[in-house]
């Protein structure tokens, strides 16, 4: 696939996709989820990844005839998948910050 910068019609829709977004909206338009949004979404995929954790060892449990070991071993790696996906997510808002911070010392610069 390549970039979509690169056909035209990708483009358009593109363009026609964010002018009914911003109709939509009422001239609104915001892309980026809002800090408490990202903040609950973090606690969901903790608890989404010791859930789904969960379930698995204790189907394979049920299923192999075997006492706790797979569902200790599917907890832990639940929750070790909740802990990588909540550290991605708060690197992904500090480099946005960053960015942001750097941003604003460069139009301070240029002021």
């Amino acid at each position: 696939m390549g970039n979509f910068e690169d056909d035209p019609k990708l483009k358009a829709l593109d363009e026609r996709l964010s002018q009914a977004r911003q109709k939509a909206l009422g001239g609104k338009v915001e892309d980026r989820p809002s800090p408490m949004g990202r903040a609950f979404r973090m606690g969901i995929d903790l608890v989404a990844g010791v859930g789904v954790g969960l379930v698995i060892g204790v189907n394979l449990d049920g299923w192999l005839d075997t006492s706790p070991g797979f569902l200790i071993a599917f907890l832990f790696l639940g929750f070790a998948a909740g802990i990588r996906n909540v550290v991605r997510e708060a690197n992904k808002m500090q480099a946005e910050a960053e960015s942001g911070l750097q941003g604003q010392a460069d139009k301070a610069d240029k002021d």
